[in-house]
């Protein structure tokens, strides 16, 4: 995820009450950063705007929403996906989920509220995924840094014999 701040989000749903009600409800959560797609086709034209987060529905007219998780996945690696579908199957939502979507949730009334906390949920992961980096390098440069600085005081006291230690 590239923005934790403000992610750009794709809801990508064909059924235009349920795409509205998606997206007004994100607007309620400050989640101001939204592009709003009636078909899959619409939301892979506009994949050059590196989305964070897609929310997509599982079953299309011609083909899934796993396969367009997998197409998008080839170039955008990085890019969470949320699925958000009637089916309500639990083979189809492991599937899903061991194949790389961050969260399968079922449609219902309480379904956009459960949307607004995985998306919470997934940038929380991906700013503590991003600390995690960050201190590894911390660790690996302050190591780098004993080590030269121990480099440098052994040489001393080789090279010089006012600075000897015995």
């Amino acid at each position: 995820m590239q923005n934790y701040r403000n992610p750009l989000i794709f809801v990508i749903e064909d059924n235009p009450v349920y795409n509205d009600l998606v997206t007004g409800i994100l607007k309620s959560k400050h989640f101001d950063n939204l592009r709003s797609f009636r078909n899959p086709e619409e939301g892979l034209r506009e994949i050059q705007q590196n989305p964070d987060i897609i929310i997509l529905n599982y079953a299309y007219s011609g083909f899934t929403g796993l396969d367009l998780m997998k197409k998008v996945h080839q170039t955008r690696p990085k890019v969470t996906f949320i699925f958000l579908s009637g089916q309500n199957s639990v083979e189809v939502a492991v599937s899903i989920m061991r194949q790389g979507a961050f969260d399968y949730i079922v449609k219902n009334e309480k379904a956009p509220e459960y949307v607004v906390s995985a998306i919470r949920l997934a940038i929380s992961g991906e700013k503590r995924q991003s600390v995690r980096r960050g201190l590894r390098w911390g660790a690996v440069l302050l190591f780098l840094l004993i080590l030269f600085l121990f480099i440098v005081i052994l040489s001393l006291g080789l090279f010089s014999d006012q600075f000897r230690l015995f």
